[in-house]
């Protein structure tokens, strides 16, 4: 056997059999009252599931229930004795994409990604508790429901690439453990994995735009400060790293078996939620700044006039660097050479003040403008 037996032994005959008429298994008969048999699917998978963990053969039988559900629910043995363990609890897995080898992760990213689980967990919480009465910005004092969901969840990590795993147990108000898709956890869950389609879209059209707006226009779906604040801290500390969210339902609330889909952010996407963290409804400031990337998009009425380009790349701004896209209005001449860097794919460098608007960022050269 692959898992210890003393983890065996920890199985119980009922919660075992909770999870399996939870998820599609349905009972076959019995063997001489000292065990169930239970099949699933047309494929014919069987499993035998004593009625008493007294029985000598007890750990065995359990070992060949956890090999055969992780084959039919196509997971690792160990997640699958997991899920047995503890039927009702709701697991998220972050998958973070480091700059690292397998496994390892560099310790400001960690810090940063976990410090993201806590947040977005407070996000959807809020959004939870408050549906379709949150802004874009959060109020500092919020109810305790909110404040202590958190504390909740339990976290871990993976071995063989850097997940992050939370588990976040479904209860009853007076602290008991059921079976129902009414527990306020799943509710707050489910509401997170809507809000995080909804940022993911607001940061694909936000990037496309090279405007904040659209993040601004989901927050009825959950979107906040909060929300994006926290998946950027998953691109780790230049915000730009990819990562994948996963949710596991409990087997005994959950219509199927399997879990859903990760939902994924691209780096791109990441460095937009970062943005939008940062400035979206925010008073206008001007500092200095420097900016090299690429022209993406152009804008002119006439020609002889002055234009606007929207520049992608690295923004930085006190000695810190961060991707960003930012407006840059240019005289005729220079926007010329913009138009000729934009065609040959050339980079830009430009160096002057920059505005931040709440809405845009907007970069008006100063010292110079250039083609590298």
């Amino acid at each position: 056997m692959t898992i210890g037996r003393d983890e065996l032994e920890r199985l119980t005959p009922d919660a075992v059999v909770r999870y399996l008429s939870s998820t599609g298994w349905r009972r076959a008969g019995d063997l001489n009252g000292r065990a169930t048999v239970w099949e699933f699917g047309r494929r014919n998978f069987e499993v035998v599931v004593p009625v008493s963990d007294r029985f000598r053969d007890f750990p065995q039988r359990m070992y060949e229930v956890v090999r055969t559900l992780a084959e039919v629910e196509e997971r690792p043995e160990p997640e699958m004795l997991h899920r047995l363990a503890a039927p009702e609890v709701d697991r998220q897995f972050f998958r973070l994409f480091p700059d690292a080898p397998p496994g390892l992760i560099p310790a400001a990213d960690a810090a940063e990604a976990f410090r993201g689980v806590r947040e977005l967990l407070i996000a959807a919480a809020y959004a939870e508790h408050y549906p379709g009465a949150a802004g874009f910005t959060l109020p500092n004092s919020k109810p305790k429901v909110v404040r202590e969901f958190p504390e909740k969840a339990l976290l871990s990590t993976t071995e063989g690439s850097f997940v992050i795993s939370a588990q976040v147990p479904l209860t009853s108000n007076d602290g008991t453990l059921f079976s129902t898709v009414d527990a306020f956890e799943r509710k707050v869950l489910r509401r997170l994995r809507r809000a995080l389609f909804s940022a993911r879209a607001a940061a694909a059209e936000a990037s496309e735009r090279a405007e904040l707006t659209p993040f601004e226009e989901r927050t009825d779906d959950g979107v906040s400060r909060t929300l994006c604040q926290a998946l950027a801290r998953f691109g780790g500390s230049d915000r730009n790293r990819p990562f994948e969210i996963e949710f596991d339902w409990a087997g005994a609330v959950a219509n199927h078996a399997k879990p859903d889909a990760p939902v994924r952010f691209e780096g791109e996407q990441v460095s937009m939620l970062a943005h939008a963290a940062e400035d979206l409804g925010r008073k206008p400031t001007t500092e200095p700044a420097q900016m090299r990337g690429r022209v993406r998009a152009m804008d002119r009425n006439r020609p002889n006039e002055q234009g606007w380009v929207v520049v992608r790349g690295a923004l930085t701004v006190r000695d810190i660097s961060r991707n960003r896209q930012v407006w840059v209005p240019l005289d005729p001449d220079d926007y010329d050479r913009a138009l000729r860097a934009h065609g040959q794919g050339l980079e830009v460098r430009v160096s002057g003040t920059l505005t931040r608007t709440g809405r845009r960022a907007e970069l008006k050269p100063g010292s110079y403008f250039r083609v590298l």
